[in-house]
C-alpha cells in the first residue's frame, strides 16, 4: 500500500511537471508572437483599427464591452487580437487615453473665450456636457476608468489637462494660479463636479442639456470664487 502511495505521487508529480512545462511553453510561445508581430509593418495600424473598433463596440453594448465583441467589430479573432494587445486592460488604457484626447482637444478650443466669468467658465463646460451627451458610453467608460489621468501627470496629484485648465484661470482671474498646487485642487474638484453631475444626468435626464449646463457654469462658478 505504501508503495502504491508513492507510486501515484510520483505519477502526480510527473504529470504536474508536464503540465507546467506545456504552459510555460505556451506562454513563451505567446509572447514570442508577440514580439514577432511588434515588428510587422503596419503594426500601428493594425492597433489603431482595434482602438476604433472598441470606440465603436463601447458606443453600441456600454463601457463594459467585452474583448469578442470587440474583435468581432475588427474583423479579428481572439487569438489575432492578443497579438496587438497584450491584454484587454492595456487595450483599456489605450481607447481611454484616446477618447480622453479627443476630449480635451474639443475643450481647449474654449478656453480662450472672452466675456464674463460667467461666460468663460460656460464655453468649456457646455462643450464637455454637449459631448458627453453625444457619447454617453465612451463617457461613461472614460470616467470609469478615472480618465487614466495617471499617464499624463505633471505632479503629484494632478494632471497635464488640470494644469492646463489651472493655467487658463491664472490668465483670466489675477493670482488664481499663484498657488499651484491650491490651483490644481480647485480644478480637480470642478472636474468631480462636472463628472458626476453629469453621469447622474445621463442616467436620470431630471432636466434639459441647457439647463445642466447652466447649473454647472453657477456651481462652477462658486468654485472658483471660494478660491478666489
Amino acid at each position: 500500500e505504501a508503495l502504491g502511495t508513492t507510486r501515484t505521487q510520483d505519477m502526480q508529480g510527473r504529470l504536474s511537471a508536464t503540465v507546467s512545462i506545456v504552459e510555460r511553453k505556451q506562454w513563451v510561445d505567446t509572447t514570442a508572437v508577440r514580439r514577432a508581430t511588434s515588428r510587422l509593418p503596419g503594426r500601428d495600424l493594425r492597433r489603431g483599427q482595434i482602438i476604433e473598433a472598441a470606440l465603436s463596440a463601447i458606443e453600441e453594448n456600454g463601457p463594459h464591452a467585452l474583448t469578442g465583441q470587440i474583435a468581432d467589430k475588427a474583423g479579428l479573432g481572439r487569438t489575432h487580437f492578443y497579438r496587438h494587445f497584450a491584454s484587454k486592460e492595456e487595450l483599456d488604457l489605450a481607447v481611454a487615453r484616446h477618447v480622453h484626447r479627443e476630449l480635451t482637444a474639443k475643450i481647449r478650443l474654449t478656453l480662450d473665450v472672452k466675456g464674463s466669468p460667467l461666460d468663460v467658465i460656460r464655453a468649456p463646460v457646455s462643450e464637455h456636457v454637449m459631448w458627453a451627451d453625444e457619447h454617453p458610453n465612451l463617457y461613461r467608460f472614460l470616467v470609469d476608468r478615472h480618465y487614466r489621468r495617471s499617464a499624463e501627470k505633471s505632479t503629484r496629484g494632478s494632471s497635464a489637462f488640470a494644469s492646463e485648465l489651472a493655467g487658463a484661470g491664472a490668465r483670466y482671474f489675477p493670482r488664481y494660479g499663484d498657488d499651484s498646487d491650491a490651483a490644481d485642487r480647485n480644478v480637480a474638484a470642478i472636474v468631480g463636479l462636472i463628472d458626476a453631475s453629469v453621469l447622474w444626468w445621463l442616467d436620470h435626464r431630471d432636466s434639459s442639456r441647457d439647463e445642466l449646463v447652466i447649473r454647472l457654469t453657477r456651481q462652477t462658478w462658486l468654485i472658483i470664487d471660494d478660491r478666489l
